[in-house]
Formats: structure tokens, C-alpha cells, sequence
């Protein structure tokens, strides 16, 4: 059975129609129509006619003009690898898959991250999408567009941080800023690898270049959506109180580790309120330690919280203050959740230091 492919001459939607079919239906407004009504383009057809609305959709682009977006729609419908189009979508849509999601990092735990993560992956698809296209037709692969796409969205990051005249310290500048760092560490770029596009390694590595060309010192790692899951599902993410002890070379056994576990099975895994603080400490904690371990201060990060919260813990297990560590431990918790994965955490960092 033989179909031909076309376009109702009354709404434009495509359709596929068998050719016994003397008349049939339009899918989309109903218009009951004949097989010579069909519009069925000649062949290269579509392509001149996007090819000839490109001039115009370059100087609506460099304008601002709001028309461009249905513009370049337009021409995707005629011509899906139109070059031209494909750039300006990518253009006007590439930085959407980070400011589009400044909230992320409050879902980036153990129960919530699986489903985040495949709505995200769905919403940003397109604009990675237009650049595995371009690519496709582009003479170096795409190289040069996605070198210019990732310098352009790190540079944004540095703009809006810097232009928050809210963000009044340096240090709630570069929290900001890791924030955006920790958001492409654990959704952009797995994102982008998960979708398996011919971009896809080419583009996440240019996009960890130049971060590291911006800041040398804040290290950005390439990660697939499997190391992320693998690590909330099997605990290799290390936990808070391990990770400090291993920063200061301390090994898995070390007296502290088992002094605090010993403290969790003996004290707090007793009661429903303790067991209901270690689930939910099970639940965040992995993404804590990976943010840390982000971070362009991490070694003065772990080292602080080594001396606020855990050795005065220790210090409380050994005298027999268990209610008193248990109260510490929960505020070190809150502190880093509220450092890496709450977004409201700037709203504690605006108009509250006048440090420059």
C-alpha cells in the first residue's frame, strides 16, 4: 500500500495519505479533500523556499526582533537542517538549558533527581538538538558554533553574577556562581551526553574548556546521568563525615568515623525521629559531598566543617551530650544544604555584607 506525503492546502499540516484514497480528511482542521489537493512540493522546493527566508531571519535575529523565533520555526518546517535556522534556534534557546533551571539543585536528591532529570532532559532536547544539526551540515563538525555557544553561556554566568548589585560580597558572588557551576556538573552536561547525539562528547568537552578557561581554579568534571543515579542508588558518593575524614587523609576505619557511626546505630537509630533524621540524611547527602567536592574552596570548606561540626561532635559523644550532637550534627547538615542545594540561600547573602 503506497502513501503520498503532503500538505492540506487549507491549514498546512502535514499528512500521509494512501493513494486508493480518492478523498480523506484532514487530521488537524477537519477539510475534507480530493488527492489533487494535496500540496506535495517538487523536490528541493522546501529548501529554496527556507533558503530564501534566511536574509530575513539573520537581520531579525541581529534586530532583537521577536519575530525570528516564528520565523525560524517556519523555516525548520520546510527545511529541518537549514542551517541558518538551526544557528538562531540555538542561539536564542542554548542558554535556556541553564537559566531555565536555577532552582535545579533543590531537586537534586536521592528521590527526586531520577524524574527532574528526564524532564529536564525533555525540555532542553531541542536546542541540543539544533546544534547536533548544524553540526551535521557545518564544514569543521560544528566546532567553531559550539566553542562559540559554550563561551557565550559562561560568560553569561559571569555577567549576571556580577551585575546581582544584591550579591554585595565576593563570597556570595562566588556562591552564585558555583551555583550555576554544580547545575551544569549534574544536569547540563549528563543532559547532553544522555541524548547521544553526534555533538554530544565534542560539546560537553568544549563546555568544560571553557569554564576552565574562566576559572582555572573551580574545578568543572564531565559526568554522565548513570554516575549520578549509580551514586545516590550504591553510596559511592561518599557521605559528609567521610569525605572530611578522607580530606585529611584519614582512613575508612579511623577512630572518628566509628565513634560517629557507633552514635547512629546506638543513639540515633533508636528513636523514630532519629531514624526519620538519618533516612533523610541518606537522601541529600551524596548530592552534599558532590557539590563539596565541586567547590573552589573545598579544602577550607571541609576544614570548617571539621571544626564546627564534627570534632565538638566527637567532643559531645565523649562527654555523653548525645541530644547536643545530635542537635550539631542536624545544623551542619542544614548549613550545606542550604550552601549547595537550596537556591533561597542567596536571599541570606543580599544586602547583609557590604564586602567588596
Amino acid at each position: 500500500m503506497a502513501n503520498r506525503e503532503g500538505k492540506c492546502p487549507k491549514c498546512g499540516g502535514a499528512l500521509c495519505i494512501p493513494e486508493e484514497l480518492a478523498t480523506f480528511s484532514c487530521m488537524y482542521c477537519g477539510a475534507v479533500l480530493s488527492q489533487e489537493e494535496l500540496v506535495v512540493p517538487h523536490e528541493g522546493e522546501e529548501k529554496n523556499q527556507a533558503a530564501a527566508l534566511e536574509e530575513v531571519l539573520q537581520k531579525l535575529w541581529e534586530n532583537g526582533d521577536s519575530k525570528a523565533e516564528e520565523l525560524t520555526g517556519r523555516i525548520l518546517e520546510l527545511d529541518e537542517y537549514n542551517m541558518k535556522a538551526n544557528q538562531v534556534y540555538a542561539r536564542m534557546h542554548f542558554p535556556d538549558i541553564l537559566f531555565r533551571f536555577k532552582n535545579a539543585m533543590e531537586h537534586f536528591k536521592r528521590s527526586e533527581y531520577p524524574d527532574y532529570f528526564d524532564a529536564y532532559k525533555i525540555k532542553c532536547r531541542p536546542a541540543v538538538e539544533a546544534v547536533d544539526r548544524y553540526a551535521l551540515e557545518s564544514e569543521d563538525h560544528g566546532e567553531e558554533f559550539m566553542r562559540l555557544l559554550a563561551s557565550d553561556l559562561m560568560k553569561a554566568i559571569d555577567k549576571e553574577v556580577e551585575s546581582d548589585q544584591s550579591l554585595r560580597s565576593k563570597n556570595a558572588r562566588a556562591l552564585k556562581c558555583d551555583q550555576y557551576k554544580m547545575i551544569l556538573a549534574v544536569y547540563t552536561i549528563p543532559m547532553i551526553l544522555e541524548l547521544k547525539l553526534g555533538v554530544s562528547e565534542r560539546l560537553t568537552d568544549v563546555m568544560v574548556e571553557e569554564w576552565m578557561r574562566l576559572h582555572p581554579k573551580s574545578i568543572l568534571r564531565k559526568g554522565t546521568y548513570g554516575d549520578m543515579v549509580t551514586g545516590f542508588r550504591k553510596g559511592k558518593m561518599c557521605f559528609i563525615t567521610t569525605a572530611v575524614c578522607e580530606s585529611f587523609g584519614k582512613p575508612d576505619d579511623c577512630q572518628e568515623l566509628q565513634s560517629l557511626r557507633k552514635f547512629r546505630d546506638t543513639y540515633m537509630m533508636k528513636s523514630e525521629d532519629g531514624r526519620a533524621l538519618v533516612e533523610e540524611y541518606y537522601e541529600i547527602a551524596p548530592a552534599i559531598v558532590t557539590c563539596m567536592d565541586m567547590d573552589e574552596e573545598r579544602a577550607g570548606v571541609y576544614r570548617s566543617v571539621w571544626n564546627t561540626y564534627l570534632e565538638p561532635c566527637l567532643q559531645d559523644i565523649a562527654a555523653g551530650r548525645a541530644e547536643a550532637c545530635e542537635k550539631r550534627y542536624v545544623e551542619m547538615v542544614r548549613s550545606l544544604e542550604g550552601r549547595y542545594l537550596d537556591s533561597q540561600i542567596w536571599e541570606d547573602h543580599r544586602g547583609s555584607d557590604t564586602t567588596s
